[in-house]
C-alpha cells in the first residue's frame, strides 16, 4: 500500500510540473506575440502612455531627447537641460524649442534666454533658419547677449534640417558693436566650453579672406568670434579659415581634411604647419588663392608681416606646383575683389 501511494503522489506531482511548464511557455508563447504585434503597428508608449519618439523621428542620431540651454543664475554661462520633443517635423520642431526658451524657469538656476524681447517671426530655406526678434533684444548688455545667441543658436542646430541661423532685429540683420553684420551662425560659432565662466573668453572681429566664384579670387569677410583667451589670434584664425565660410556666393580656400599641426609666430613671421591633406586641394580654387587666403587673413593681424607655411614641419615642398613653401610670403591684396591697392 506504501508503494501504491508513493507512485500515486508521484504521478501527481509530475502532472503538476508539466501543467506549470505548459502553462509558461504558453504564456510566454503569447507574451512575444503582443510584442511583435505592437512592434509592427507602431505602438511605442511608454508605462505612463506617453508616445516614445525615435532618434531619426526628432532629427537627432544617437538620442531620443534634444538639449535645450539656458543661461545660468549668473550670466556667465550657459547650461544644458534635457528635452523629450513631441515634434518630428523640422518647422514645428524649430516652434517647440523656441517655446521652450522662452518659458519662464521654474528653477532659480535657469534663466531663459528668450525673456525681455520676443521673436516676431522665423523663416526657413534650404537650411538656413531666420529668426526676427523684437528691438528690445538690441538693449541686452554684451556678454547676455552672447550667451543668448549661444544658447539659441546651439539649441536650434541640433534639429534636422537647420544648418545655419540668422538673426534679425526689427527686420534688420543683427550686427555688432563695429556695425558688421554677425551673419550667419553655426554649432560651431561659440567656442566657449558649457559650464565655463564667460569672462575667460574674449570676443572680437576677424578679417578673413574666403574664394569667389571664380576661384581666381579673394573676398574679404568680417567673422565676430569669440574665443578663448589662451588661444593665440594667429591660431584662431587658422582654424575659422579651415571651417570655411558661413555665408552665400564665398567658398572655402583649405582642405577641410586638412589637421593644424602647430601656429607660431616670431619676430613679425608667423609659422603655419599642417599635415599632408593641405597638399590635396578639393576645390576649384587657384594655388594662389589658397595660400594668400591665409597670408592676406593673417597679416590683417600688426604684429605679423609674413607667414611660413609647412607640411609636417617640411618646407621643401611646392603647393599645387606653382607656390614653393619655403618662400615667407608678404601680404598681397591684388587677388581681392574690389581692392583698389
Amino acid at each position: 500500500m506504501a508503494a501504491e501511494h508513493s507512485n500515486k503522489s508521484d504521478n501527481y506531482i509530475k502532472k503538476r510540473l508539466k501543467g506549470i511548464i505548459t502553462g509558461v511557455l504558453i504564456a510566454a508563447v503569447i507574451i512575444g506575440t503582443i510584442m511583435i504585434v505592437r512592434a509592427l503597428s507602431g505602438d511605442n508608449q511608454n508605462d505612463d502612455g506617453t508616445q516614445q519618439v525615435s532618434s531619426a523621428e526628432i532629427g537627432t542620431s544617437d538620442s531620443t531627447t534634444i538639449n535645450v540651454y539656458y543661461l545660468n543664475k549668473g550670466i556667465t554661462a550657459i547650461v544644458p537641460v534635457t528635452h523629450t520633443p513631441e515634434s518630428n517635423e523640422t518647422g514645428a520642431l524649430v516652434d517647440e524649442l523656441i517655446e521652450q526658451l522662452s518659458i519662464v524657469q521654474d528653477k532659480v538656476e535657469y534663466v531663459s534666454p528668450i525673456e525681455g524681447f520676443t521673436l516676431l517671426g522665423k523663416d526657413i530655406n534650404n537650411g538656413s533658419l531666420t529668426l526676427n526678434f523684437s528691438t528690445a533684444y538690441s538693449s541686452l548688455n554684451k556678454v547676455r547677449e552672447v550667451l543668448t545667441r549661444a544658447a539659441i543658436v546651439d539649441t536650434l542646430c541640433q534639429v534636422d534640417g537647420v544648418k545655419t541661423i540668422s538673426f534679425q532685429i526689427d527686420g534688420a540683420p543683427l550686427t555688432d558693436s563695429s556695425g558688421s553684420p554677425v551673419g550667419a551662425m553655426t554649432k560651431d560659432t561659440f567656442v566657449f566650453n558649457l559650464g565655463k565662466d564667460i569672462n575667460s573668453y574674449e570676443k572680437d572681429s576677424l578679417r578673413l579672406y574666403f574664394a569667389d566664384a571664380s576661384g581666381k579670387k579673394l573676398v574679404a569677410v568680417s567673422r565676430p568670434v569669440i574665443y578663448n583667451s589662451n588661444i593665440s589670434k594667429e591660431k584662431l584664425i587658422v582654424e575659422e579659415l579651415l571651417k570655411g565660410p558661413n555665408g552665400t556666393d564665398i567658398y572655402p580656400t583649405i582642405n577641410p581634411d586638412t589637421t593644424i599641426l602647430s601656429v607660431t609666430s616670431r619676430d613679425g613671421v608667423c609659422f603655419v604647419s599642417f599635415d599632408k591633406y593641405f597638399m590635396t586641394e578639393p576645390y576649384a580654387v587657384s594655388a594662389e588663392v589658397v595660400i594668400y587666403s591665409i597670408v592676406d587673413s593673417l597679416t590683417d593681424l600688426p604684429d605679423i608681416q609674413k607667414v611660413q607655411i609647412s607640411v609636417d614641419s617640411d618646407t621643401s615642398g611646392t603647393f599645387m606646383e606653382s607656390m614653393p613653401l619655403q618662400n615667407a610670403y608678404t601680404r598681397d591684396l591684388n587677388l581681392v575683389e574690389g581692392n583698389n591697392e
